[in-house]
């Protein structure tokens, strides 16, 4: 039976974990204060996001890396408060004599604990946090069910997001390279494109569409048709437009595969369109404003605790303001911004690349590199060929960014497609 390459690619060392940089910095900060003896304040690490960006993959690389033992579980498979105790709760307090451990523990799908309201399966684990001796590690998709509160307060919340294009295609060129795969650029881009940042279903479709051979085209391709997470907005839409409570709007996020800000923008865009009332949308661009302050901070300050305030702000704060609705049906409309940002993704990404190149060499961050070096780089290559090609030698930029630079070279736009009427159909 040929092996899942899912796993015989999963990261090794923390250092092949892609993306997410931050979140993975500050999870080595909090780990390292547990050998260093002094266990942080917050004794849980509470990791979140999409499936397949590095959640797992990150837990279980550190404790390869550094000699760990991991004591995994599916919290979905214990959500009684008697087979958590006794799988979990007697793992968290076995350590050494001296104090120290090679031992983390790792919760996976915690949101799963949530599932039933009388097992119990929080009020222990809640207290399993409280006691533990080791590294408690959990794993959500979402965790803001409001049944998870107890926990969240006491865990280190770190925010994981879908995988940029360029990282999930990286990782395909590495794995057809070493499995001595023959593919084109052009099929490892369907590919990294169809995932939408997940990379575990990249690689599957991938292990999927090679079915054995050496040799593949873009013709296999049709055979793994289409995902659309854009259903799943559009069915958390109609639940925060038609909540008739603020626990019932912030609801519509369980579950949701899309990150905050995208949630905020659709929001944004889509209540001047589902709330004719003028004093009615007035109140919910009120709340939409004051969650974006909290989103702000949460991005620029990494304060990931105001997200609590920001989630039922942003959905119930709209829901309760909608008193008049509309006389007839109206269609959720796609936001612009988004669109925006897809038809100009790949002079995003030619641009991002410039930049870093440029940092490198600069020694700067790579924020001030596009802003303050790149539009002068780009004037001298335009209007001095000499000038231009010592620059292009100095900064190593390959031959499609040097005609980007120059401005012999512009990036295809590709017009977003707006999901169809068929397809803007939400799920009973």
């Amino acid at each position: 039976m040929p092996e899942i390459w899912v796993e015989k690619y999963r990261p090794k060392r923390v250092a092949e974990v892609l993306g997410n940089k931050q979140s993975v910095q500050a999870f080595l900060e909090w780990i390292r204060k547990w050998e260093l003896g002094k266990p942080p304040e917050k004794k849980a690490a509470l990791l979140y996001g999409p499936a397949g960006v590095g959640k797992t993959s990150l837990v279980l690389a550190y404790a390869n890396e550094h000699g760990y033992d991991v004591v995994e579980v599916n919290a979905s498979d214990w959500r009684n408060e008697a087979r958590m105790k006794s799988i979990v709760g007697e793992s968290s307090l076995q350590a050494t004599l001296d104090g120290s451990t090679k031992k983390i523990i790792l919760i996976d799908e915690v949101d799963g604990v949530a599932g039933r309201e009388d097992a119990g399966g929080i009020a222990a684990l809640k207290k399993i946090i409280d006691e533990t001796r080791i590294p408690l590690v959990l794993v959500a998709n979402n965790p803001w069910d409001p049944k998870l509160a107890p926990i969240r307060d006491r865990c280190l919340m770190l925010e994981f997001r879908r995988l940029r294009k360029s990282e999930v295609l990286a990782r395909l060129k590495y794995i057809a390279k070493a499995e001595g795969i023959q593919v084109s650029d052009a099929v490892l881009e369907k590919l990294a494109e169809r995932s939408e940042g997940d990379l575990r279903s990249a690689i599957n479709d991938f292990q999927a569409i090679t079915g054995g051979r050496k040799v593949v085209d873009e013709s296999v391709i049709a055979a793994l048709g289409t995902r659309n997470r854009v259903k799943q907005i559009f069915e958390a839409l109609r639940m925060i437009f038609n909540a008739k409570s603020i626990r019932a709007a912030r609801a519509a996020l369980e579950g949701l595969e899309v990150d905050l800000d995208s949630v905020y923008t659709w929001l944004v865009d889509n209540a001047p369109l589902q709330i004719p009332d003028p004093n009615d949308l007035a109140d919910a661009l009120e709340a939409l404003a004051r969650a974006d302050v909290y989103l702000s901070r949460v991005n620029k300050k990494q304060e990931w605790k105001l997200i609590r305030y920001a989630v039922p702000i942003m959905t119930g704060g709209v829901a309760v303001s909608r008193r008049h609705k509309p006389s007839g049906f109206v269609k959720f409309a796609f936001p612009s911004k988004i669109r925006f940002m897809q038809k100009t993704s790949k002079e995003r990404e030619m641009r991002k690349s410039i930049a870093s190149k440029i940092a490198a060499k600069l020694h700067l961050s790579t924020s001030k590199a596009m802003t303050q070096m790149l539009p002068y780089i780009s004037f001298i290559m335009t209007h001095n060929e000499e000038s231009g090609r010592a620059l292009a030698k100095y900064f190593e930029f390959t031959p499609s960014e040097v005609a980007y630079l120059s401005g012999k070279e512009k990036i295809e736009v590709k017009a977003a497609k707006t999901p169809s009427r068929r397809r803007r159909k939400t799920r009973a």
